[in-house]
């Protein structure tokens, strides 16, 4: 998917290139790709940039015809290009049916995550019950409760508070400033970013006698395997029962997942979403930036819903064409209906040919 942004599309990257950071021939990247290149050997790959910016030691992409004549021009020492593309004389090109895909790969190549450092630090305060892997990472003014497991590769930023019988898998990362509370568990290679808040109560109050009575949220919350949490987002625990993130799904900063809500494999939320309680999300589905989601409400496997749409309560989202608007409805069907009020507004708007009523009077 491209922006049709030039800057964004080359997916432009800025790092400083370490002295000790590994330089790749072009053969070398594309071998550990699985893919073919065509042209010279471009040797000392090591850093990344935007086709235009891009020099001799940098890697850049084309993932769309309507770059290829910039591409064409690039420094880039190596391209990732689309087979239709055709390169310039000299041009190092790896050939790709998706390079935005493989691209992101080399990023990973070049500029691996830290690695670990085994320990954890003195100004931590870990339980004694609490069971730390000898090669995870604890950061500086971290606290584990009681009846946790931190399991190998872990690394865990300053400030992060881990609660009571929680379970961290292989490889997970917790940025700086992480709160999880107790009885959550997190899968292998699952990443929270900073100010992230998993495991608090749900927004569960009763009236009781002409004031609201808290309902205890007793429940977990369950994230699979390969999660990525934005910074500031919120997964509240279950009622009773379980708030599940499933395997492989990506959220944005600043989401909020109410209580008991089941987020399927492989879901995109984009940020400045709220889903209440008891809200139930298909795999592959698509969600986009500031949605509404009242309780209970359904979208289907693969459904996709646009910026701003609005679920009311119980409703379901089927699969096929997304939804817009509030309260959301088919695209075509939504379209359809701003385009009607659009004439309508011209025909009433005064001085118009329309908007002269046949008693003289205008408005």
């Amino acid at each position: 998917m491209t922006t049709g942004h030039p800057r964004r599309d080359a997916m432009r990257v800025h790092v400083l290139r370490s002295a000790v950071m590994r330089a790749y021939f072009a053969s070398q990247l594309a071998g550990l790709l699985g893919l073919p290149v065509r042209g010279p050997e471009a040797p000392g790959i090591c850093g990344a940039a935007s086709l235009a910016e891009a020099t001799a030691g940098d890697i850049s992409f084309v993932g769309t015809p309507k770059f290829f004549a910039v591409a064409a021009a690039s420094q880039a020492g190596c391209l990732i290009a689309l087979p239709a593309y055709e390169p310039s004389p000299g041009q190092a090109v790896i050939v790709s049916p998706q390079p935005r895909a493989h691209y992101a790969q080399v990023l990973g190549i070049l500029f691996p995550p830290p690695v670990p450092s085994p320990g954890i630090h003195p100004t931590a305060i870990v339980s004694p019950d609490a069971h730390v892997d000898p090669t995870a990472e604890v950061g500086s003014w971290v606290t584990i409760g009681p009846e946790s497991s931190i399991g190998p590769g872990v690394r865990i930023g300053p400030g992060c508070s881990v609660g009571g019988g929680v379970v961290i898998g292989a490889c997970s990362v917790l940025h700086p400033r992480v709160t999880i509370y107790e009885r959550v568990t997190l899968g292998c290679r699952v990443i929270l970013h900073a100010g992230a808040v998993i495991g608090a109560d749900g927004f569960g109050f009763e009236m009781a006698g002409g004031r609201y009575q808290k309902v205890p949220q007793v429940g977990r919350v369950d994230i699979g395997d390969d999660v990525e949490i934005g910074a500031n987002t919120c997964v509240d625990r279950a009622a009773l029962g379980v708030t599940v993130i499933g395997e492989g799904s990506k959220l944005d900063n600043g989401v909020h997942i109410a209580h008991n809500c089941q987020i399927g494999k492989h879901v995109v939320i984009a940020a400045q979403t709220g889903l209440a309680g008891g809200v139930t999300i298909g795999d592959y589905a698509i969600i986009g930036g500031q949605v509404g989601m009242g309780d209970k409400a359904r979208v289907e496997a693969r459904a996709i819903v646009g910026s701003g749409a609005g679920i009311l309560t119980s409703k379901i989202v089927r699969a096929g064409e997304p939804v817009w608007g509030t309260p959301a409805r088919p695209l075509r069907q939504y379209l359809r209906q701003l385009a009607t009020l659009s004439r309508l507004a011209v025909r009433g708007t005064p001085g118009s040919r329309s908007g002269r009523n046949s008693g003289g009077d205008e408005v």
